[in-house]
């Protein structure tokens, strides 16, 4: 095998590690719960299912391929924590500018769907990918990686609700006073001990 070919190797294979533990071993959303208001927000709406968790994604990706070339600066690495996050936040908003610019010239695209665009774009799951790359020290290939995953972990979470919100509703067995936001409280909860086992993280440290 060449260098070039084995390079091509190391790459993707840390992208889809990266990509498979973020999503399934650590997953962001009901792990942690970044992202998690939406995903329920979403979870509610079955049209616009499948363009938000696309949106979630792309924009998940692009913020792990952008900022770690930047943190990988010397001189930006070096600086604090609070301005970590106001390159990150500018980042997301340049690329959130520049394709709604795209869209609404070339596509036409509504004001809600740029409203939409939005809120994926500036969401806390898309927010928290660039903190987790630098923190884990992540190469340009995880750190791609790392936004796939966001972005798997995000359709996975929103799934799970979706489904569970649906067969809850069906459900004429819950007592009255636990139905609609209780129940889905609940439900969530234990969603969220499940992949907490997974991460291998303790819950009372």
């Amino acid at each position: 095998m060449t260098g070039r070919a084995a390079s091509n190797m190391n790459f993707f294979s840390d992208l889809m590690i990266t990509a498979l533990y973020t999503a399934f071993f650590q997953n962001l959303v009901l792990s942690f719960a970044y992202g998690s208001s939406e995903a329920v927000r979403i979870s509610l709406k079955p049209r616009a299912f499948g363009m938000f968790t696309a949106m979630i994604s792309g924009f998940a990706v692009i913020s792990g391929a952008i900022c770690q070339p930047i943190d990988s600066l010397p001189a930006v690495s070096a600086l604090p924590e609070s301005v970590h996050a106001l390159v990150y936040a500018a980042v997301l908003a340049g690329v959130y500018l520049i394709t709604a610019v795209i869209l609404k010239i070339i596509f036409r695209v509504s004001d809600h769907f740029l409203t939409n665009l939005g809120i994926a774009a500036l969401n806390t799951l898309v927010l928290a990918i660039p903190f987790i790359n630098r923190r884990s020290a992540y190469s340009f290939a995880a750190s791609i990686g790392s936004g796939l995953g966001a972005g798997v972990a995000f359709v996975v979470a929103a799934a799970l609700l979706a489904s569970g919100v649906h067969r809850l509703s069906e459900n004429k067995e819950i007592p009255q006073v636990f139905r609609g936001t209780p129940v889905m409280f609940l439900y969530i909860s234990l969603l969220s001990l499940g992949f907490a086992a997974f991460s291998g993280n303790s819950i009372f440290s």
